[in-house]
């Protein structure tokens, strides 16, 4: 990593934090290719979990690559240059250069800024690289990097109300960086799959018949806090699973329809099962978040409302819905 530029990352102000979330949302990268090519290519092999523990990044690649077809569209002009990239931990970099290959790695429910932000908060100066959906958490990592021998892969901040509360709750992620974003993309692949099926809280051993196809993806729980999912893949299946006790949820997500098809054997409470691509529900998402941040952008566009401690998340435990 080279020497961090002031002011390359943002001013640390809530105005220019809100301009970058806003980007986020509405950068030439969020719209998907027309016609949308989400469902050509062959399924996704497994063999990228043989990295997870050696070569994280490798197997993040593989993931996306595997996963994410090719699109023929311009670069994003809003997406981080070279001399920005050579700036950040190698995954993150990594990550934004995967992205000018595979676009959809900027439509994520939850989204990677393309400029990380530098702000500063109680517990230090930190670089914020990804945000919740509707403004409530946010990721980052420690910044600049003080030269240790965690800087190349270093731990992953998750706040909550990080703009809305003096003293914000801040959590340590049980995984560093680079294993991280594989975790954060597996959940967002998972969840805004083309076809997805997530079950009603059903008894653990339910699920026994499942083992015998689903490879285990070795990584500790994403979101231990909430719901805390577990990651599981076939050929082109991914599986997340949150379990509590002897109870737990399962959402499967798909490219193509006759993966998703065959667990319809399986007795299970289905909450979802689509039948046709999941296309409508994230373009209304994507609508609703545009209008939220349109209706709540004073003095600077993108900065959303604030939030009292009653609307806060509930941290309920269990697989949630689209790409939480």
């Amino acid at each position: 990593m080279g020497t961090p530029e002031a002011g390359l990352f943002g001013n640390g102000t809530k105005a220019d934090w809100g301009d970058a979330v806003w980007k986020a949302f509405t950068s030439a990268s969020r719209t998907a290719p027309c016609p949308d090519t989400s469902l050509e290519g062959p399924p996704l092999s497994v063999d990228w979990i043989d990295y997870v523990d050696t070569d994280p990044v490798r197997a993040l690649e593989m993931l996306v690559l595997g996963w994410y077809p090719a699109e023929e569209a311009p670069p994003d002009p809003d997406a981080p240059t070279d001399d920005v990239l050579a700036l950040l931990p190698p995954a993150l970099a990594a990550f934004h250069r995967l992205a000018r290959i595979r676009p959809a790695l900027y439509r994520f429910c939850h989204p990677m800024l393309l400029r990380p932000q530098h702000v500063t908060r109680p517990h230090g100066s930190q670089l914020v690289f990804a945000v919740e959906n509707q403004g409530r958490r946010d990721w980052s990592i420690p910044w600049p990097p003080q030269t240790g021998p965690e800087d190349a892969d270093p731990p992953v901040w998750l706040t909550e109300d990080p703009h809305f509360d003096d003293a914000p709750e801040t959590i340590i992620e049980v995984e560093p960086l680079s294993r991280f974003l594989l975790q954060f993309t597996l959940d967002q692949a998972c969840g805004i799959a083309p076809f997805r099926a997530w079950t009603f809280v059903l008894p653990l051993e339910r699920l026994e018949p499942l083992w015998s196809f689903l490879r285990p993806v070795p990584l500790r729980p994403h979101k231990p806090t909430y719901e805390g999912s577990v990651f599981y893949a076939a050929p082109g299946l991914l599986a997340s699973v949150g379990a509590h006790e002897n109870e737990a949820t399962i959402g499967f997500g798909a490219r193509h329809r006759e993966t998703l098809a065959p667990l319809r054997a399986y007795d299970f409470p289905w909450w979802h099962f689509d039948e046709q691509p999941y296309y409508t529900w994230h373009k209304q998402v994507r609508v609703r978040v545009e209008h939220i941040f349109a209706r709540t952008a004073s003095p600077s566009p993108g900065r959303p409302a604030g939030r009292t401690a009653a609307n806060r998340s509930s941290g309920k435990a269990g697989l949630r819905g689209p790409g939480a």
